[in-house]
């Protein structure tokens, strides 16, 4: 079995925590406007860590925080290791993004501003830039712009102290060192620390964790193949808190549809007692 980093050892640059910390609105719409230097009014969330269903069963694709305002729609996305395939994922993740927005009706020309943010803990493309700004261009004149309203910034935060704007610097050097110097920094911090005490969370996070790793050594292929049915019911139990859909976790955990049906229902009936 893979390396399962302990719970109590989680910091904010770690993906689950990362995704869990995020979806405090104000801490995401600050983090948003201190990376991209605007103002947001406000963030809309469609789920946590939302799962791009139409997909799924192609690539299973996770985007870590996946946010809406009434113009734009965006994705963090928080990268610990150098896999040098960045350009190609954030192609994949702004595709499946439109994607998902034509599939729920819209026309092409409805299809509201992407941005795509990567937080890397290394220099992706080694050149020493702390952000890389990514638009399309005419390879034959640079001053020709293919507006598509798709941005992708790549912040390679290992050159944290290259950056003028304190806030932004700051915020760089606690997802690279873990070490809060700021305000906002401290707020996350403390937002993490806070995570760490619930204990329902850390069931969650070792089921999420099972279910990524058992999914990495089957190369991908659909299902949790944990071995016991407790163990099957208590990872459909977290997903179904998770939002997803109840075809997708009956085939990820291997459990009939049916059982999960019945699951939500049980979930459903008991949040409503409370």
């Amino acid at each position: 079995m893979s390396y399962i980093k302990p719970f109590e050892e989680l910091c904010f640059y770690d993906d689950f925590m990362f995704g869990v910390v995020m979806q405090d609105k104000e801490l995401c719409r600050e983090a948003l406007e201190c990376m991209l230097g605007f103002k947001i009014d406000h963030i809309e969330y469609d789920e946590p860590q939302r799962t791009v269903a139409p997909l799924y069963t192609a690539h299973g694709i996770r985007l870590d925080v996946y946010v809406k305002d009434s113009n734009r729609v965006y994705d963090v996305e928080i990268q610990n290791k150098d896999e040098d395939d960045i350009g190609r994922r954030t192609r994949y993740y702004q595709g499946m993004m439109d994607v998902d927005s034509l599939l729920k009706g819209q026309d092409y020309s409805e299809l509201k501003e992407s941005i795509v943010i990567f937080l890397c803990r290394f220099d992706p493309f080694k050149k020493g830039i702390p952000c890389y700004t990514v638009h399309r261009t005419c390879k034959q004149d640079a001053s020709v712009f293919v507006d598509d309203a798709a941005i992708v910034q790549i912040f390679n935060c290992k050159a944290y102290d290259k950056i003028e704007n304190e806030s932004l610097s700051k915020f760089l050097k606690f997802v690279q060192t873990n070490k809060a110097e700021s305000d906002f920094t401290r707020r996350l911090d403390k937002m993490v620390e806070t995570q760490k005490k619930v204990e329902e969370l850390k069931k969650t996070y070792l089921s999420w964790s099972l279910h990524d790793s058992d999914v990495r050594r089957e190369g991908r292929k659909e299902g949790i193949a944990i071995g016991k049915e407790e163990a099957k019911l208590e990872v459909a139990q977290n997903m179904l808190t998770e939002n997803l859909p109840e075809e997708t976790i009956a085939r990820c955990t291997g459990l009939p549809l049916k059982t999960v049906q019945q699951l939500a229902k049980q979930l459903k009936a008991e949040h409503i007692v409370q």
